[in-house]
């Protein structure tokens, strides 16, 4: 932890003009001096530097009275300005600068104005204080005990005690947190009284929906009463078209009585015909016998079919009508059905409304009830217990008084622990500021590291890059001079080679026809001249290693023959070296040729096997390789080989003999046969390999001038590499510098982040502390409303005009629940008449409409049936009837001098046919004509039947006897009631569903209103968890200063005892806290009973407690042994002796047992109005 290494004081106070320091060390440093030296001018000095404002706590009227004032005696002038310079030591680098040694110094002029330097660099008193406040430096923190505290605290009261710990743990913060929730709480409430509010504002909705609803109940009557006279006007027309109808059915009788006639007129015709024909039949039986009959059969049928098809159309045409017909009385019966349907949704909606309705004026009977009946027996017993209720009011107002009392004494109390919220909240934003910064410049410093790593990274690659091209250009330069140096050798080489490849070629011309003509024929084939050309066998297959020389020998030169893909391939081949005047080949095509089987592989040591399983090849050469080698044995020698020739076979071994079928074998000095591909260079190689030397020798001429420019180009890239390589240092320092910086942030990131939390801890244990003094405050606020609530709830039952007034609403809410009853009433008698109209109207013509539904779609089904039967029957004698008149024709040139004889015949039954065609029209114009009028008849009754439901939902069962004038006073009724419509002018028609609407409201808030409540009482338990926090916080406190106490003044007393005392155990904060002392060999008493010098050592004792419990890293106590008698002050100073190993003491002391014990020693003096230090060292005296 940090420490004072040095204090410099120039101009402060009486130090005068000249620079005065004080070296210090890390332990016990006591500074003394005869009374007014400026001893506690070295105190005040410290303070200053380290930013105190209050020239009070300087002990100054203002900050012109801090500068030295000068001296006549001494003869020094007033000075301008006073200064003070204070060293820290920053070794553990807890304060946030990048050095081991912080120089903070403060000057002030005599205007005021104060300059703050930080290691001289001049900063504001804002960041400096920031920057002291991470290492725990301030001039408000308890390691500075000023002159006069012991004084202080030997005569402060168990309340002021209480208060000091409450202070170090921070209980102001949880007394501000508990006022925040009772602020919370406040809202709660107002959020109540709001929602109260709103709940009154729905009800007075409420009540105007109910006077609209009545006049949508008044508008609904009139509606009612226009139905019945509309009842009066379907009636009126339910008569008249009943008449219509029995128009319609004599008039459909006569045209039924006319169809009939037709149709027996027709059937007469038809028998006419019919004995023509038998007559005809008879005069013509000899033409039958010769085959006439036929014509007559096929006539006959004709007539027939006709006969069936114009009694089809009719039918087709009759049931078409009788279609169109029903689909409009289907429509019309479904419109129907649909129309009751939803009339008896619209009835049961209705009824449900209205039962809904019964049930809330039900309910609503019910509460009224229940309050007239708890008003009489409350009104009863108000005026029997008058005289007690006025004895309780006594009472509630006396305990309102003490609690009055209680909450201004913590309103008093929790304003000082704001006070001291405020000060560590305005610390904690420095700090957090601070923190800010720190993390913004470790960011740009961690991004500066990052860009000056990747340009480092950059350059050591390009100087990589540049050392690589310098090896290669030095690489470069020496492959061209070696180049140039062979140049002549190769160009000569190229001669020499150009004239050699011309002879070679020449010769292998001569002895190599066969190989210029596979040259010939392969070039064909790849330029694709000669389709299906493969290649040689040789390169089409891969020849395991072992038996490469005996696979050669058995091929016999087959190894060079050309592979085509059929016979058309290779007759192409041989065609072409004839016209071409070429060598001969040998030619395998793959499609045609016979594929011979394999040899069988004999049984026989020293047989490797037959020679194409040593071949691997695509699988469409194989019958090529077996061709050429499938009657070939391999074997491992010539013993072998010659048995099996003697056998038949044809052996070869691995040394490449070769031993035919039957004794005779080739053998002798094995030499691989010479592929003349790969020796004769063509013509294009020749003149390519000549254009070469050429090209050659005009390069070689341009390589010295580039010898030049890579001289130049090596020079430039040493020079580049140089500067990379200490741009390269550079950037390493720089890097080094940057990570040094970065390390530092981060350090003081996490101080500033210790202190943070710990601050933050102090406010969360002040603010505990508030909340429980507001959580007190609040279960006081909510035992005076309860007591003020039963308070005016007393008071209205002692105030006589309001039982009174209660009587008088008693009254009224018997009033409101007679006409309730009477609302009850009217409802149920709407709900019986809805309930009737269903059971007896709407449920009848509901199925009704649905039996006359079915009927229809039943009678459509079926006259739609009987329509597509009828029309495929139709089609069907048509064709039939194509069929006869073709074979009629046919026949008819058969019996042409019969038909001659049977003209007059035939003559008279095609007159009688035109009279049947004309009968035909006649009756089928006379059935439209009756479907027609059955039609309107069927149309009639439905509007009938339509008219009876409309009449049945008005409530009518049968249609009522009308006369013409009532039809016209109905008519002039309705007009009138229609007229008084337009008068009421418009309702709300939705009045019922937002009445319906607002009840739900009214709920709603009602249910919000529980909610409300329910967080109101989260809030209070909140409360009460703060007031739990701030209990734990300040009890472990109290227990660990109580043990800190008891051994510190154990210690300075050589063995007695001290304890801390709650004055209420159970609520330690609303009393205060006792210190007992039992000195050595005397009995345990109050602290506050004991001499002044015994109050002394316990304040002593108290100071050391409160220091282990918040340690700092170094103290200034001010004579706090000005009241301590000498073995006391040799206590304390073995004490200071053994704590400074740990922290630094300096100790203001006028105590020679205090000085003897010092570590070093300072003397402050004063002449002439000027105060000097001088340092001083004392020798220990041996014993």
């Amino acid at each position: 932890m940090p420490y004072i290494k040095k204090i410099e004081l120039k101009g402060f106070k009486s130090f005068g003009p000249q620079t005065v320091k004080v070296a210090l060390d890390k332990g016990f440093t006591a500074i003394t001096g005869p009374n007014g030296s400026g001893k506690t001018n070295i105190v005040d000095a410290v303070l200053f530097a380290l930013g105190e404002l209050s020239t009070r706590r300087l002990r100054a009227e203002n900050a012109a009275k801090l500068i030295f004032h000068g001296s006549e005696k001494a003869g020094l002038e007033r000075a301008k300005k006073a200064k003070v310079v204070i060293q820290f030591d920053n070794t553990d680098g807890r304060i946030p600068v990048d050095t081991t040694t912080v120089t903070v110094s403060r000057e002030v002029h005599r205007n005021g104005q104060s300059v703050y330097r930080l290691n001289g660099r001049r900063i504001s008193r804002t960041h400096i204080l920031e920057v002291l406040s991470v290492a725990g430096l301030s001039s408000t923190s308890q390691n500075i005990i000023m002159q006069g505290t012991i004084t202080r605290l030997t005569e402060i009261s168990p309340t002021e005690r209480r208060k000091i710990i409450e202070d170090l743990v921070g209980i102001a913060q949880y007394d501000a947190e508990k006022a925040e929730a009772e602020e919370k709480l406040r809202a709660a409430d107002i959020s109540i009284r709001t929602a109260m509010g709103r709940i009154d504002e729905v009800q007075r909705r409420v009540d105007d929906l109910e006077r609209e609803r009545n006049e949508l109940l008044r508008y609904n009557f009139i509606q009612e009463e226009i139905k019945k006279f509309e009842a009066i006007k379907i009636s009126h027309e339910t008569a008249q078209i009943q008449k219509r109808v029995k128009e319609i059915s004599t008039q459909a009788e006569k045209v039924k009585n006319k169809v009939e006639k037709l149709r027996q007129l027709r059937e007469q015709m038809r028998n006419k015909r019919r004995e023509i024909e038998g007559q005809w039949r008879r005069l013509s039986s000899e033409i039958v016998e010769e085959g006439g009959s036929q014509v007559l059969k096929v006539q006959i049928k004709i007539g027939e079919i006709k006969s069936k098809l114009t009694e089809l159309t009719t039918k087709i045409t009759s049931g078409k009508t009788s279609l169109e017909g029903l689909k409009r009385i289907r429509e019309n019966n479904l419109q129907q059905y649909t129309n009751i349907k939803n009339e008896i949704k619209e009835n049961r909606r209705k009824i449900k409304k209205l039962r809904k309705k019964h049930e809330e004026i039900s309910s609503q009977i019910d509460v009224k009830q229940a309050e007239h009946d708890a008003l009489l027996s409350e009104t009863a017993q108000l005026w029997e217990n008058l005289g007690e209720n006025s004895k309780k009011i006594r009472e509630i107002e006396e305990k309102l008084d003490e609690y009055y009392k209680k909450l201004a004494y913590l309103k008093s109390e929790n304003a000082e622990s704001q006070t001291a919220i405020r000060i560590r909240n305005r610390r904690l934003r420095d700090l957090k500021n601070r923190k800010e910064k720190f993390a913004t410049n470790l960011s740009e410093l961690e991004k500066s590291l990052f860009e000056l790593k990747k340009v480092q990274k950059e350059q050591k690659t390009q100087l990589k890059n540049l050392e690589k091209t310098l090896e290669r250009r030095i690489a470069q330069k020496e492959a061209i001079e070696r180049e140039i140096a062979e140049a002549g050798k190769i160009a000569d080489s190229a001669k020499a080679a150009v004239i050699e490849f011309v002879t070679q070629r020449e010769l292998a011309e001569t002895v190599a026809s066969e190989e210029k003509a596979l040259r010939s024929i392969e070039e064909l084939g790849e330029l694709g001249v000669i389709p299906g050309v493969y290649g040689r066998l040789r390169n089409l297959i891969k020849i395991e290693k072992k038996y490469q020389r005996a696979i050669e020998a058995a091929a016999s030169g087959w190894l060079d023959a050309i592979i085509v893909k059929d016979f058309d391939a290779a007759f192409t081949c041989t065609e072409t070296l004839r016209r071409m005047k070429l060598g001969r080949i040998k030619i395998i095509p793959l499609q045609g040729a016979s594929n011979p089987k394999l040899t069988e592989i004999p049984e026989k040591e020293g047989v490797a096997g037959v020679a194409p399983f040593f071949i691997k090849s695509e699988k469409q050469f194989v019958p090529a390789i077996n061709f050429v080698f499938g009657d070939t044995v391999i074997v491992s020698d010539d013993k072998t080989a010659f048995t099996l020739s003697s056998q038949g076979y044809r052996a070869v071994t691995v040394n490449g003999d070769v031993y035919e079928a039957g004794g005779a074998f080739e053998s002798g000095y094995y030499r691989a046969p010479i592929d003349f591909s790969t020796i004769i260079p063509s013509e294009s190689a020749i003149k390519s390999l000549d254009e070469a030397v050429k090209a050659l020798q005009q390069h070689l001429s341009g390589r010295s001038s580039d010898i030049s420019s890579f001289e130049e180009e090596i020079d430039r890239t040493r020079v580049e590499i140089a500067r990379l390589s200490e741009a390269i240092t550079t950037l390493d320092r720089e890097i080094g510098r940057v990570k040094r910086s970065v390390r530092r942030t981060k350090l003081n990131l996490k101080r500033v982040n210790h202190i943070i939390i710990r601050l933050e801890k102090e406010i969360e244990n002040e603010k505990s502390k508030m909340w429980t003094r507001r959580a007190e405050r609040s279960s006081i606020q909510k035992e005076m409303r309860k007591l003020q609530k039963e308070l005016t709830a007393l008071r209205k039952k002692t105030d006589v005009t309001h039982i009174q007034e209660m009587d008088i609403k008693r009254e009224k809410i018997a009033e409101e629940i007679i006409t309730l009853r009477q609302k009850l009433g009217t409802v149920q008698t709407e709900i019986s008449t809805l309930q009737s109209q269903f059971d007896n109207v709407l449920r009848v013509g509901y199925k009704n409409a649905k039996i006359q539904l079915a009927k229809v779609n039943q009678q459509l089904r079926r006259v739609e049936k009987e329509v597509e039967e009828a029309l495929k029957e139709r089609e069907s004698l048509k064709q039939e009837l194509t069929e006869l008149e073709k074979n009629r024709v046919k026949l008819s040139k058969t019996v042409l001098s019969a038909r001659e004889e049977a003209k007059k015949f035939t003559s008279q039954i095609d007159d009688i046919d035109k009279e049947l065609r004309k009968l035909d029209a006649e009756y089928e114009q006379a059935d439209r004509l009756l479907n027609q009028l059955q039609l309107n008849i069927q149309t009639s009754l439905l509007r009938l039947e339509q008219y009876r439901n409309q009449l049945r939902q008005f409530g009518y069962e049968q249609p009522l006897e009308v006369k013409p004038e009532q039809v016209e006073e109905a008519e002039t009724s309705i007009r009138m009631m229609q007229l008084e419509l337009e008068r009421i002018g418009a309702v709300n028609q939705l009045a019922l569903s937002h009445y319906a609407e607002q009840v739900s409201r009214y709920k709603e808030l009602s249910l919000r209103l529980n909610e409300l409540e329910r967080e109101k009482q989260a809030i209070v338990q909140f409360m009460d968890e703060i007031e739990r926090k701030k209990r734990k916080v300040f009890m472990e406190a109290f227990e660990k200063i109580n043990d800190n106490l008891g051994k510190y003044f154990s210690k300075l007393t050589g063995g007695g005892n001290a304890t801390l005392k709650l004055e209420n155990p159970e609520d330690p904060f609303s009393g205060g806290i006792d210190m007992l002392v039992q000195f050595p060999r005397k009995p345990s008493i109050v602290v506050s009973g004991a001499s002044g010098g015994e109050r002394s050592v316990a304040a002593v004792a108290f100071i050391f407690a409160i220091k282990d419990f918040t340690p700092a890293s170094f103290y200034i106590l001010d004579e706090i042994d000005a009241h301590l008698d000498a073995f006391h002050v040799s206590r304390l100073a073995d004490l200071l002796l053994e704590e400074a190993e740990k922290t630094q003491f300096i100790v203001i002391t006028l105590k020679p047992e205090m000085v003897n014990k010092a570590q070093k020693v300072y003397g402050v003096y004063g002449r002439n109005g000027v105060s000097n230090v001088i340092a001083a060292k004392f020798l220990e005296v041996p014993s």
